[in-house]
């Protein structure tokens, strides 16, 4: 009688774990299966109007180092596509911040997803925040809203906390990459097809114009998420 009691009770333990530990499992899985495609939304919306506009910076610095090159008119052709792709670059990546944030502040991401992820996502997050604050930094010198004396002594904190995180970023995703975790196997998925080598290789505009310092460099590389990569 009294075995039988121990028996059955060993096997409502054994259910109950299977089933707890068949729910995180799921939630695992779902967690990556969402932070990938929230990726992939970055590849298709937000990646396209930030090459767009960094390669309109290219030409345009081009035609400061070659003149000759162009007319006029084209070189004006590629700042104002620079501007306006910025301008589209800003939008798209602030939607991407909120829905990003959201996903990454839920309760069930913050219980679930093992402390490496969490904390690349994290770094990753203000990474891409730097990013976008660089560029309105950039806007704010179109738009004449920073004085142009002050670009030769400052060197933008927007860029400082961009070149950080982005450092932190990728010595933490070089980490993560050794850990052995038997979770990876639950929460690792290939890239989004939506993700494609045109959306997601970002030109480097860094050093492209040199006006006695000014810092004319706008984001560079955009690494790939953490969950998507691993």
């Amino acid at each position: 009688m009294i075995m039988r009691r121990i028996v059955k009770s060993l096997i409502g333990l054994v259910i109950i774990i299977l089933v707890i530990l068949g729910f995180y499992l799921y939630k695992l899985r779902s967690l990556a299966v969402e932070g990938n495609a929230i990726f992939e939304q970055r590849c298709l919306k937000v990646n396209p109007p930030l090459i767009s506009y960094k390669n309109s910076f290219l030409k345009f610095a081009d035609y400061f180092k070659h003149p000759e090159k162009y007319q006029e008119a084209e070189a004006f052709g590629f700042y104002d596509s620079y501007i306006s792709g910025m301008r589209a670059y800003i939008k798209e990546e602030n939607a991407w911040l909120e829905i990003q944030k959201r996903f990454i502040n839920r309760w069930d991401y913050r219980l679930i997803e093992p402390w490496y992820i969490k904390q690349a996502a994290e770094y990753q997050w203000k990474m891409y925040e730097g990013y976008r604050d660089d560029a309105q930094y950039m806007l704010d010198i179109a738009d004449q809203k920073i004085a142009l004396e002050k670009l030769n002594t400052n060197y933008p904190e927007p860029r400082q906390r961009r070149d950080k995180y982005s450092q932190l970023y990728f010595e933490l995703f070089d980490k993560a990459s050794e850990i052995n975790d038997w979770r990876k196997i639950f929460g690792s998925l290939p890239v989004p097809n939506g993700c494609t080598e045109d959306n997601l290789k970002i030109p480097d505009t860094s050093g492209a114009i040199d006006l006695g310092g000014m810092p004319t460099s706008t984001p560079s590389s955009i690494p790939l998420d953490l969950d998507a990569a691993s």
